[in-house]
């Protein structure tokens, strides 16, 4: 996997590049300029939608094993920016979260099995997020010939969500465990067997769950609409007309994009040939949806970075005490 990342990150790199030299850089420095102050707000901004995101994956949890909000909150943060600045396939700081939640006193098992449903209600909630956005662009756009390609993409989320709940109902884990029998020993396979078996227990009680499923599934999609905000306050101050559509479509399928983009570390390229391709069907000019773009990665290294070096002292100090178990009756 390194190789195909290493591919992905030079490809996404010299396509963004490709991009920038495509664009009049006097135009692009001085829409870039603009942002200066909305770069600051969005950072601000950014703990809404975390702080939502993170209410999500607290609904799915039985109250006895949920930490307090505070530690679940930077929890979510730390893999958000894994996520977002590490060559990880966008998954990678999923499986952090579950391994401070271990680390906090959860069971292994049942910190896993919460993830991997919260993993699930997100690709579900941004698959509705992303429909959203097609029906506003073509709201906001009507008869314009890449409607059919945003749909088609948009269906490839939806699939993947039907895709991976059919799996995590039929055994997802044990499944997985069954293909590294081929490849390990009997005492190695055995061992991992039990654990997949008591994974998959775990998750079946969790989506057997309804209420549990819907609350989340509603702070998950409240979180994804609260991202419409950022596109917000950037078209705002570039000074361009802003309405709810353009800022829905232009956000939401920025987002379905880097998601298919996921072999590309940070997606790279592909994130802001979205949103310069979005932009310019709804309008925006190319070097102000550039400008936008970047201003975006700006505060993905911001709010990101910081959540990085949070992550390596919890790691080398211990997290125990800092983030124990907020036990509920």
């Amino acid at each position: 996997m390194r190789v195909q990342f290493a591919i992905a990150a030079i490809l996404g790199i010299g396509g963004l590049i490709a991009l920038t030299l495509a664009q009049d850089i006097g135009r692009l420095g001085e829409a870039f300029s603009m942002l200066g102050p909305a770069i600051a707000a969005v950072c601000f901004f950014r703990a809404i939608p975390i702080a939502a995101h993170t209410l999500g994956w607290r609904a799915v949890m039985a109250p006895g094993d949920r930490p307090g909000f505070g530690s679940m909150l930077v929890m979510r943060w730390i893999g958000e920016s894994i996520n977002t600045l590490l060559p990880v396939g966008q998954v990678g700081g999923d499986v952090a979260r579950a391994r401070l939640m271990a680390a906090s006193g959860v069971r292994t098992q049942t910190a896993g099995a919460q993830v991997a449903v919260d993993f699930l209600l997100g690709i579900v909630s941004q698959a509705a997020f992303a429909l959203m956005g097609v029906g506003a662009l073509l709201l906001t756009a009507p008869g314009i010939a890449a409607s059919f390609q945003a749909v088609a993409g948009t269906l490839v989320l939806v699939l993947l969500a039907g895709l991976l709940a059919a799996l995590q109902r039929k055994g997802f884990f044990g499944g997985l465990s069954g293909i590294a029998k081929k490849v390990m020993g009997e005492e190695t396979s055995s061992r991992l067997a039990r654990g997949a078996a008591e994974l998959d227990r775990e998750v079946a009680s969790i989506l057997g769950d309804r209420p549990r499923m819907l609350a989340g599934f509603g702070w998950r999609l409240a979180g994804w609409l609260t991202h419409v905000g950022e596109a917000w306050i950037l078209l705002s101050a570039l000074g361009l007309p802003t309405n709810l559509e353009t800022a829905l479509a232009l956000e939401s399928l920025t987002w379905a994009i880097r998601s298919a983009a996921f072999l590309i570390p940070g997606a790279i390229g592909a994130q802001e040939g979205a949103i310069v391709a979005v932009g310019l069907l709804l309008g925006v000019p190319a070097e102000s949806a550039l400008a936008l773009a970047l201003a975006k990665r700006a505060r993905e290294i911001l709010v990101c970075g910081p959540g990085l070096l949070v992550w390596l002292f919890t790691e080398r100090r211990g997290i125990k005490g800092l983030l124990a178990p907020e036990r509920q009756n």
